[in-house]
């Protein structure tokens, strides 16, 4: 490859100083374009010279970029990334290609998208629907559009479609993280004995004692369950013409130690599960549901999400709640069972096992999710520090204590034993 970026004078030439370059080869033809641009002041063109030979240097693509509108990119990065991106996923990216559509028209050029158009275009997100339009959208709902920006306008720059991303510095508003309630064990085994069945007990122990996501519970089939090792084991199932498959948020396969609670608990639910059910929390009516479901979307060609296993057990467990007469502080749902379990884990695990046990794929994320500080910890806080001051304040009595006793002891010496004292 060449290199070189030149400069020469043109006379022939109204600006009579040029800067000229080589690009890439094209691996059809093996030939390089030549590219160059003029200046009238040497200076300038010297300037411009230094700049791209640095640019070039950290990895600048040397040939003109290709231009492509908005709508073109957006078209083929989703006909690219759908076989890599989960239903729900393609839905929000869907989302975010329509927003940007609407907010830069789908004939804007892609290299045209500046910096400060993307952060504009953060900066004055609406609401989807036309009856939401005055409301304030949401700082989680900017974030995630902001990432998904961020996602797809580095694909262009991986294409060589832009130079730059421009969503890449872009900030959006901190983000505020609602409080959740920490159900302490004692709670957890209000509700669980405020549970009418042992299919209820079961579902919140795998939640609060396991951290299983509310589609991992209810695709969870027996098989997964090891009984002689006392371990659960969540990893992805393939659709078959009778099985809905199953996918894990993270891609990664986890296995979880199960306590002699929730084991002894599915030993007595096994016992009692109904011929021909693979799956733990399906009695044989919710399993024909489940299976005639399976085969419509099978019929209707649509896509199968965990959730649509099964459906108002979050109303029942509000009622549970109600009749263990817990009173929550912040949000309590089915998932936030899971969220106990995390915090129980990483108030006495290394941070590293919580992660792996959660199925997180950024350790970050245990940190600042599952790690919440609660009402008795907060106490504990101010009890800590309480406890360093008192015993500060006694060192300090007792320092006090013996230079007094100290002064008085040389008070009572006699001027001969004094001079002996400072002899010493």
């Amino acid at each position: 490859m060449i290199t070189k970026i030149g400069l020469y004078r043109d006379p022939r030439k109204k600006k009579t100083w040029v800067v000229r370059w080589f690009g890439e080869s094209d691996s059809a033809t093996d030939k390089k374009k030549r590219y160059s641009r003029s200046f009238k002041i040497k200076r300038e063109a010297e300037a411009f010279m230094a700049e791209q030979a640095a640019a070039f240097q950290k990895g600048r693509q040397r040939d003109k970029l290709e231009d492509i509108m908005l709508e073109s990119f957006c078209d083929d990065w989703l006909a690219t990334k759908s076989p890599e991106i989960r239903h729900s996923s393609k839905k929000l990216y869907r989302a975010s290609i329509s927003r940007l559509l609407n907010y830069f028209g789908p004939d804007k050029l892609l290299s045209k998208v500046t910096p400060i158009d993307a952060a504009r275009f953060i900066a004055e997100l609406k609401p989807v629907r036309a009856d939401l339009q005055d409301q304030e959208l949401s700082n989680w709902t900017r974030h995630r559009e902001l990432r998904n920006c961020k996602t797809m306008f580095q694909s262009a720059v991986t294409w060589k479609l832009i130079s730059k991303n421009p969503f890449k510095d872009a900030k959006a508003p901190k983000l505020i993280i609602t409080p959740w309630h920490y159900m302490k064990p004692k709670e957890y085994q209000e509700l669980s004995d405020a549970a009418p069945t042992l299919y209820y007990k079961v579902m919140y122990a795998l939640g609060y004692t396991a951290g299983l996501r509310f589609g991992e519970m209810f695709s969870l089939m027996w098989h997964n369950i090891d009984f002689e090792s006392g371990e659960v084991k969540i990893d992805n199932r393939p659709a078959t013409p009778k099985i809905p498959p199953f996918l894990i948020k993270d891609y990664e396969t986890r296995r979880i130690p199960l306590p002699k609670h929730t084991l002894d608990m599915l030993l007595c639910l096994h016992a009692e599960a109904p011929e021909g059910v693979p799956f733990v929390l399906l009695d044989e009516k919710r399993y024909k549901t489940v299976l005639a479901k399976w085969q419509k979307y099978q019929r209707k060609k649509l896509e199968w999400k965990n959730q649509d296993m099964v459906n108002n057990v979050r109303r029942e467990f509000k009622r549970h709640l109600k009749w263990a007469e817990i009173k929550p502080v912040g949000t309590l749902s089915i998932h936030t069972l899971r969220k106990c379990s995390g915090k129980n884990w990483a108030d006495h695990l290394p941070p590293n096992v919580t992660k792996e046990l959660m199925g997180h794929s950024n350790i970050a994320t245990t940190m600042k999710y599952y790690s919440q500080v609660d009402k008795d910890q907060r106490k504990k806080a101010a009890a800590v520090v309480d406890a360093l001051i008192s015993s500060a304040n006694r060192k300090r009595s007792q320092t006090v204590t013996e230079a007094k006793q100290l002064k008085q002891n040389d008070a009572g010496m006699t001027p001969e034993a004094n001079f002996d004292v400072k002899q010493r």
